[in-house]
C-alpha cells in the first residue's frame, strides 16, 4: 500500500467528485494529508467550500479518514481529539 493507493480508497469511500443531492461535492484536501509510520490520515471538505471559502459551503461532521498500510479504511469521529482515534486504531493493529 502506498499513498496513491490509500488516496484511491478514501476517494471511493467518500465518493470524491460526485455531487450529492444536498448540493455539495466531497473532495480530499491533499495538502492536509498526514503520513504516519503505519498509514495516512486524509481530510476532506466540499469542493464548493474550498473554491469560495464561504463557511456556509463547508461540510460539518466530516471526520478524518485513516488508511493503514494493510489497506483498511478507518473512519474517525468528531467527539474526541484526532490523536485519541489514531491511538485506538494503532492499538487495534497491535503496533
Amino acid at each position: 500500500m502506498n499513498l496513491q493507493e490509500a488516496r484511491r480508497l478514501v476517494a471511493a469511500h467518500i465518493r470524491e467528485g460526485v455531487k450529492r443531492p444536498q448540493g455539495f461535492t466531497p473532495v480530499i484536501v491533499d495538502t492536509e494529508t498526514h503520513e504516519l509510520s503505519w498509514g495516512w490520515v486524509f481530510f476532506y471538505n466540499s469542493k464548493e467550500y474550498l473554491e469560495t471559502r464561504d463557511i456556509v459551503q463547508a461540510l460539518a461532521g466530516n471526520a478524518p479518514i485513516v488508511v493503514t498500510h494493510d489497506g483498511k479504511v478507518h473512519e474517525t469521529g468528531t467527539s474526541k481529539p484526532l490523536e485519541e482515534y489514531l491511538r485506538d486504531i494503532q492499538a487495534c493493529m497491535g503496533a
